[in-house]
Order: C-alpha cells, then sequence, then structure tokens
C-alpha cells in the first residue's frame, strides 16, 4: 500500500503544501548539534520527502525512515558523521518506528549527541490549510496531531478522494516496519475509493466482480492476493490463511485431483459419479491416501474422510474454498479442466430446448453457479487468464442457448457476469436477435471513413450523455457502439501518416496559422479539451458560446502533451521534432525538458526553421539556441506556468490570463498608435497572441475529482464562457481592429467513464510497459535515484545518458545535479550508488517508446499480440532522436487506479481528436 501511494503520486502531489507548517518547521530548526526523530507506528509514504518539504533547508540533513534495528543503528551512524563533519552545527531528522526509539542508548557511541522527539506542533487551522492545500480537499473533521498520521491521511485523499483511518490498517507482527495493509475484515469500514485503491495495490482493480461475490468466496480471492503481494508475514494474519498455507505446501498432484474432482462435480452435479481414484494422476496408495485424508480434514475443518468411491461430498465442501485451490493452477491445467466442462455443458446445451421450463432453469443455475466461482480465479489471476480458455468460436454458441433459457424466463440475474468475453459475445448476440434493432442499424451500417468521424463522434458523445442518467442501456446499442470505436480507432492509426502529411485532414501542425486581411488573432491552448468534449458540452447544454466554426483537429501519436504542444507552436510534427516524452534524447545525451534548466548551448544541434517557429521546447528558459520564437509568423507566447496565476483555482486562472491579455493589447495599443515607431515594430503588433494553459485537464481532475459525470462538463462549460466573455471585452475596449479569438487543444482524452464501459466489454485487454520491455530487447540507461542518497535532500529521480558498453555512469553529469555544497561532500562512488542502469523508456499511462539494443529488430508480429494496443515505429529524421518502436494502449492504463475524469497519451479516438473552435470578431 506504501509502494502503491508512492507510485500514484509520484509527479502529481503538491509536496509544497508541507512548507505550511512552520511550527514543526521551528522546532526542527531551533538548535544545532542534534538528531532529532519523529515517532511513527506505521510506515509514512514519501517520509524523505515530507521532511524535506517542511525543513526545505540546506542546514539539515533529512534521512530516511529507519525499518529495523540494523537500519536504525545505521541511520544514527549516518546522522553522527553529518554532525561531526559540520563541527556540531547541524541537525539531523528522520521518521524513526516507535519500537525503535528505545534501543537508541544501546548504540555505541551515542551518548556524545542529543537525540529528541519531534513532533506536529502547529495550530489546527494550519494543519488543516496545509492538509487542503496538498491533497486538494479538507481533512476529516477530526484532530490530528501526529505527523505520520497527517501524512498518511493527506497522501491517501490525494490519491483517492478519501482518507485512511490508520485505525484500519494493520502492518506485520515482526520487528519490520516497511509497509502496511488493510486486513478483510476491516475492508467494509474503510472508504470506498479507499478501499479501491488498496484492493487494486494487490492486484485486485475489479472491485465490482470482487463486491459482486460473497464473503466467503471474496476472502477466497482476497487471501491469495495478499500472499502474492506481502508474502506470508501479512496473509497469516488472515482467517483462511491455514487454508491457503495447507494448499500451497500440498503436493502439486494433490492439487490438482482437488481441482479436477471439484470442476467435474460442478460440470455434471447429478449425473457425476467419478471415483477419486479415476479423477488421480498419481496412485493412490496407503501413505497417498493418508495425506488426501488429513489434508481435506486440515483445509475443511472438519473430522470427516474423504470417500475415495463416492467423493461428490467432499467435491461440495471443497468449493467452499474454491479460489485459493485454484491460485496455483497453471493456464495448460485450466485449459484441460474448462474443456471437461464444455463437453458436459455443450450436450447440456443442445438439450436445453427439449427440457421442461424447471428442468431448463436449473441447469442455467448450474451453469451460473459455475461461473460465479470461476470469478474468483478471473480476479486472482486475471480476466484474460479465464477467457484463454474460453474461445469465442467454441462457447458463444453454448453460452447463447442458456442465455436464451435465461430471457424466456426473466431470470436477467442468472449469467450476468461481464468478466466473460465469450459470455458477453453470447449475450450480445442474444440481445441482437431479440432487441428492434432500428437504434443500432446505423452504427452497425456506418462505413469507418474519416470523413465520417465526426458524426460517430456525435452518436458517441450523445449515447456516453444519455448513459449518465438512471435510464437502461441498451447493451445491443452499447456493444455496437464500442465494436465501430475501435474500428475508427484502428482507421486513425492505420491512415496516421496520410493524416499528418494530407492537406485533407486537420492536424495539430496547422492550428497555428497567420492571421488574415491584418487582423489580430488570439489563440487560447487548453490541454486535455478534446473534439468529444465539445460535443459533450452541447449534449448536456453547458456552453452557451457559440462558435462560429468547430473543427477536429487530429493530434499526435502519442497523443501526449510534450509531444503535441511541441507540433502546435512549431507547425512540426512528432516525427520531426523527435519529442515524444518530457525525456527525449539527442545521440547519448537524454534531456529532461520538464524539470531541469540547462545552458544555452546544450540545444546547439536544433537548427532547423519552419513556418512558425514559435517553441520547439516548452520551457522559454530553453529557447535562447535552437528555433527561434520569430520567424515568418511573429507570436506573443505566453505560458501559464510562466505568470502569476494560482494554478488550483479556476477563477484566478480565468482572471490571470484575461490579465495577462490586457496587458499585451495595452502595450499593442500604443505601439500602434505612436508615429515614433518603426513601420515594421507596428507591423508586428498585429500578429498572434497565443495563451497557453498549462496541466489544465489536472486542474480541473483536482477540482472535480470527486464529482460526478455531468458536472465535471458543467464546470468546464461555466469556464469557458466566462473566458471568452472576458476576453471579448478586454479586446473590444483596448482595440479598435478586429480580433478573433480561436480555441484550440493539443489532443482529447479517454474519460474514466469510456474506458471503463470499453473495458467491461473487453476485460482481456490490458496495457503495461512490460508488453514492450519483454518482447523486444531495449537499450539502457543510467538513472539516478536520489530518493535512495544520504549526501542530498534530493529525492526524484532522472535520466542522464544511454547506457553503451565502453562507459560506465557519468559521475560528472550526475555532480553537475547537485548544489555545491551537496557536490563537494560526496565521492564519485556514492553517485555510482545511487546510479541505477535501467531500460530507457519514453513513457506515459497509455504509451510507451524505447530504442532496440541490436541491429536485430525483433518481429512486430510478436507485439502485435496484444489486444487493444496499437504498434507505431516512427519514421524520419527527427531534431531529437526517434524511438524505433511504441506500444499506445487504445483504452486500459498503466497502474489503473485514482480518480482522474480522463487519461490521454493513447490511440482512442476520444484522445486522438483534439479540437479548434473559433469565434470570429464582427
Amino acid at each position: 500500500m506504501k509502494e502503491a501511494l508512492e507510485q500514484y503520486l509520484e509527479d502529481s502531489f503538491d509536496f509544497t503544501a508541507f512548507q505550511r507548517l512552520t511550527g514543526t518547521r521551528d522546532a526542527i530548526m531551533d538548535g544545532t548539534g542534534k538528531i532529532l526523530y519523529v515517532p511513527t507506528d506505521l510506515p509514512v509514504p514519501f517520509d524523505k520527502r515530507v521532511l524535506s518539504a517542511i525543513v526545505d533547508s540546506d542546514d539539515v540533513r533529512v534521512l530516511s525512515m529507519p525499518v529495523d534495528e540494523w537500519e536504525f543503528q545505521e541511520t544514527i551512524y549516518t546522522g553522527i558523521d553529518y554532525l561531526v563533519n559540520n563541527d556540531g552545527d547541524g541537525t539531523v531528522v528522520f521518521f524513526c518506528p516507535r519500537f525503535l526509539v528505545d534501543g537508541y542508548q544501546e548504540i555505541p557511541g551515542t551518548s556524545f549527541v542529543h537525540f529528541e522527539r519531534v513532533q506536529l506542533d502547529d495550530p489546527t487551522r494550519t494543519i488543516r490549510s496545509a492538509f487542503e492545500r496538498g491533497a486538494g480537499t479538507e481533512p476529516q473533521p477530526r484532530t490530528i496531531d501526529d505527523l505520520a498520521e497527517f501524512a498518511l491521511r493527506a497522501f491517501t485523499a490525494a490519491a483517492t478522494g478519501a482518507e485512511l483511518n490508520p485505525t484500519h490498517i494493520q502492518t506485520s507482527t515482526d520487528d519490520q516496519l516497511d509497509d502496511f495493509y488493510i486486513p478483510y475484515d476491516t475492508l467494509s469500514s474503510v472508504p470506498t475509493a479507499v478501499r479501491e485503491f488498496f484492493l487494486d495495490s494487490i492486484g485486485i482493480p475489479n472491485t465490482e466482480l470482487f463486491d459482486s461475490l460473497e464473503p466467503t468466496a471474496q476472502q477466497n480471492v482476497y487471501t491469495p492476493r495478499l500472499l502474492a503481494t506481502y508474502g506470508d508475514r501479512f496473509a497469516q494474519n488472515e482467517p483462511k490463511y491455514p487454508v491457503a498455507a495447507e494448499i500451497q505446501d500440498l503436493d502439486p498432484d494433490l492439487q490438482r485431483l482437488y481441482r479436477t474432482l471439484i470442476t467435474k462435480w460442478l460440470a455434471q452435479r447429478r449425473l457425476f459419479d467419478a471415483t477419486l481414484t479415476e479423477l488421480a494422476t498419481v496412485r493412490l496408495d496407503r501413505d497417498v491416501i493418508d495425506t488426501i485424508q488429513e489434508s481435506y480434514q486440515e483445509i475443511t475443518g472438519q473430522d470427516t474422510a474423504i470417500n475415495i468411491q463416492e467423493p461428490e461430498h467432499a467435491a461440495e465442501i471443497l468449493t467452499q474454498h474454491f479460489g485459493i485451490l485454484f491460485h496455483t493452477v497453471d493456464e495448460d491445467e485450466f485449459t484441460d479442466l474448462v474443456n471437461t466442462v464444455r463437453d458436459q455443458l455443450s450436450s447440456d446445451s443442445h438439450q436445453i430446448e427439449d427440457y421442461g421450463p424447471d428442468q431448463a432453469l436449473n441447469t442455467v443455475e448450474k451453469v451460473d453457479s459455475l461461473l460465479q466461482l470461476l470469478a474468483e480465479v478471473a480476479l486472482i489471476k486475471h480476466p484474460r487468464f479465464v477467457n484463454a480458455a474460453f474461445p469465442e468460436d467454441r462457447w458463444a454458441d453454448i453460452f447463447q442457448k442458456f442465455l436464451h433459457v435465461v430471457y424466456e424466463n426473466d431470470r436477467e440475474d442468472l449469467l450476468a457476469y461481464r468478466y466473460l468475453t465469450a459470455l458477453n459475445q453470447a449475450r450480445k448476440q442474444e440481445l441482437r436477435e431479440r432487441e428492434a434493432e432500428d437504434l443500432a442499424e446505423d452504427i452497425r451500417t456506418q462505413e469507418v471513413e474519416l470523413d465520417t468521424l465526426p458524426h460517430f463522434l456525435d452518436q458517441w458523445a450523445s449515447f456516453l450523455a444519455d448513459t449518465r442518467e438512471e435510464e437502461p442501456v441498451s447493451d445491443l446499442l452499447q456493444q455496437e457502439l464500442i465494436d465501430k470505436y475501435d474500428s475508427y480507432c484502428a482507421e486513425v492509426v492505420d491512415r496516421y501518416d496520410e493524416i499528418v502529411s494530407d492537406d485533407e485532414w486537420l492536424h495539430l501542425s496547422d492550428l497555428l496559422t497567420a492571421p488574415e486581411d491584418g487582423r489580430i488573432k488570439l489563440t487560447v491552448i487548453l490541454d486535455s479539451v478534446g473534439y468529444t468534449d465539445y460535443l459533450l458540452l452541447n449534449q448536456f447544454g453547458f456552453l452557451n458560446t457559440e462558435p462560429d466554426d468547430v473543427d477536429l483537429a487530429f493530434s499526435n501519436l502519442p497523443s501526449y502533451t510534450p509531444s503535441a504542444i511541441s507540433t502546435i507552436l512549431t507547425g512540426l510534427p512528432a516525427e520531426t521534432t523527435g519529442i515524444y516524452s518530457w525525456q527525449p534524447r539527442h545521440g547519448d545525451d537524454i534531456f529532461n525538458l520538464k524539470h531541469s534548466s540547462y545552458d544555452p548551448d546544450a540545444f546547439d544541434f536544433v537548427d532547423e526553421r519552419t513556418e512558425n517557429n514559435f517553441h520547439l521546447i516548452q520551457r522559454p528558459q530553453l529557447n535562447s539556441s535552437g528555433i527561434s520564437r520569430f520567424a515568418d509568423q511573429v507570436a506573443d507566447i505566453r505560458f501559464s506556468s510562466d505568470l502569476s496565476i494560482e494554478a488550483d483555482h479556476l477563477g484566478a486562472v480565468r482572471r490571470g490570463f484575461v490579465n495577462e491579455v490586457e496587458s499585451t493589447l495595452n502595450e499593442r495599443h500604443h505601439v500602434l498608435n505612436t508615429d515614433d515607431v518603426d513601420p515594421e515594430a507596428r507591423a508586428a503588433q498585429r500578429s498572434q497572441i497565443v495563451l497557453y494553459l498549462e496541466d489544465f485537464d489536472k486542474i480541473l481532475h483536482e477540482m472535480l475529482s470527486f464529482e460526478e459525470f455531468e458536472n465535471y462538463y458543467n464546470t468546464l462549460g461555466n469556464f469557458l464562457d466566462n473566458l471568452l466573455a472576458d476576453l471579448r471585452e478586454a479586446t473590444d475596449t483596448i482595440i479598435e481592429e478586429p480580433i478573433d479569438i480561436e480555441v484550440i487543444s493539443d489532443h482529447g482524452k479517454l474519460t474514466r467513464y469510456e474506458m471503463e464501459m470499453v473495458l467491461n466489454e473487453r476485460p482481456e485487454y490490458e496495457f503495461n510497459q512490460q508488453m514492450l520491455t519483454e518482447t523486444v530487447p531495449l537499450q539502457h540507461a543510467y538513472r539516478v535515484n536520489f530518493r535512495e542518497a544520504e549526501f542530498t535532500n534530493r529525492s526524484d529521480h532522472q535520466f542522464v545518458t544511454v547506457a553503451t558498453d565502453e562507459n560506465g555512469p557519468p559521475v560528472d553529469r550526475i555532480r553537475a545535479m547537485l548544489t555545491e555544497e551537496d557536490a563537494n561532500d560526496v565521492s564519485d562512488d556514492a553517485l555510482r550508488d545511487v546510479t541505477e542502469k535501467v531500460e530507457y523508456l519514453q513513457s506515459g499511462s497509455k504509451f510507451v517508446f524505447g530504442w532496440h539494443a541490436d541491429s536485430d529488430n525483433a518481429s512486430l508480429s510478436d507485439l502485435r499480440q496484444f489486444d487493444g494496443v496499437d504498434v507505431y515505429q516512427p519514421r524520419g529524421d527527427g531534431i531529437f532522436d526517434l524511438p524505433d518502436v511504441g506500444l499506445l494502449s487504445r483504452y486500459d492504463i498503466k497502474n489503473r487506479s485514482g480518480h482522474d475524469h480522463g487519461y490521454h497519451g493513447g490511440t482512442s479516438i476520444s484522445e486522438m481528436a483534439g479540437l479548434r473552435l473559433i469565434y470570429e470578431d464582427e
């Protein structure tokens, strides 16, 4: 859970919120020559970053929290060394498990230093203010007087929207405090969002399916996943651990025997007549039988024995532990077991039309019971694991016959599971045959062409808006829409090169065009507000300012902010800029365009000029060389990060933008009306003003992360209406010449609702970067992990250079990242110790790109095995080096958790369809 929170919040949590805890900071800074500890009974996520943010001073050395006695001693000695090297004038502080504090005096040498406790030392109003700033929501109405608890509550609130009460968590019973978990008995007590986040962190992302199970079945899933994630040290506290441990230690042949027994019994029920001897793959001699009887009694907690000749009663009892028994099953065995089931169910499906109503329903209920148990396997393994054993071509017809009985008898509560694709397809077919197809006919027969995409997206958005209400959803229409949506995704990817190069299609590289007829153009770029978002605003009636023209503009592959905004501002596609993520490469050098500062000559290799030539690299300070801001077109470009805007408040964002426009227009008005200015300077004022609102999607997510789908668009519509009104008022007041306003976006987004809707229908779809790294050998790079460093308060990690066989970690470049004080006190070996050689990936939540490690490129067919994932190989001569190959997800995201409204970077048409709204001045 601790690691899951750190991974999720790594790049999004506002750690500056901890700087508001000035009382705690003063308590740490009050005096020198001390080792200070913050006591805790729980592991603290980002423990070092929390204290570094509170202190924010080079006069205090922040150390990582020790988790056991050995680390505690090493931490104390590290602190003593720091104090000695600073002549006793320094201060050391760290979180410390409470059970280790009493052992301080037993460490040799500690009597020479002061060892004192620090606690949360701020007024309640300050604590609440810091909490709200970091978490984006007010804390629960209770007192928090412990810094560790404060941090945990803030982090879980930021990640999930709800606080985690420490009384609901548990740590291991050994002498190591490195993580925590939520016991099954308290799962129902924690807030739903926290519960879903934790279940996802232990490999149970489908909480809807998990919640549909009975408590015993849930424990059959929960205990194996807990074992797989944390091992025995946490799982041994759970009620079903003895059963799991007994099964885990059982001979594999006997585990297989139990699985075969219950599977065959579930399929046959009253027709079951097999003996245990017939089902076994090993000879059942006396010793084996004794082992079976002993293990059966341990598993069931009963004194009764298995009847070797008539084991059906034992099979029924063992189904109570179905998921645990199947935790260790492999794909081959599972497929064999499912094929055994198929033989019986196929026979049942062919005869069911001849059954009477009661017998037919009894047969369907038998199938329903089996699928309910298999849901445990789908949750423990993955829906893809179960689906692989149920190919549609062999199962869909069987399931459809059972579903026919379901609908004929109004028993939609049966066979309602969504994790099985073959069952979903069978349901789709049955519904197609039962429902009127009028609403779905247009979708099903529509030709998939780029010029029909706007019409289809209008149908798609209409469905999204309608189904947010409580009206029942047409499964048939939904399935047809998803099928067609998927086809359009494939069409856009297949024709992407044509989209970029052909003037018939509007691409991001075409958006910034020169104003016509001497007019001035004001362009507002909104991050992640796409064509589908505009359609949804209209569906809900939330945008009152009607544009004069609306265009769909295709985004880049990937549909990711650094790639897209570079293309908009330069007029160059990603295949020319070479920017696919925030960390592109040139030769062996890797640049961090978002967080790092560079000397101007670092980008001397950037010498290309284009029609726009505004910004190749997002940060203005990186543009003093390379592509100039000025070329055939002249533009004033304003980034929200360069303005004095409180980016966590939409009203302030709007006012900040309007104030910037007013200032620019006043300057232009002065120049245009002053005869002393030369003609060229006056002509330059008749140009473009570009306002780029960075991370706009993140601002809305933070404000509305816990609001309903529709309210997101209500807030977005109000913001756009007010912004457009304010901009128009400012332009009309200051400048007499006509000024046109354009609102454009860098890409759209796939909303969480869209993603979940598709993945519910396609549960086998998933995405992770291992799909690329485990299929294609990739080049490596050196990455510095400052979080592990004792010599600096930095806690980030950063790529430095590509790793080759001839070089080692670039110590000089790493040292240059440090402050002068940190750099002087650290050895080359210490720098190497915190530098790791990892695969160099340019990646986001929905894409991953890399470079082949050798000239023998892996076959693309190996990469095309993943459903719902597109393969892309950039072609061209990029300013930065183009990756060799990439995978882009249409729907799924890496680390499927959190509460964001939408995601981008992939190849869904909702992401690829950007937006241009034109508002002409009359």
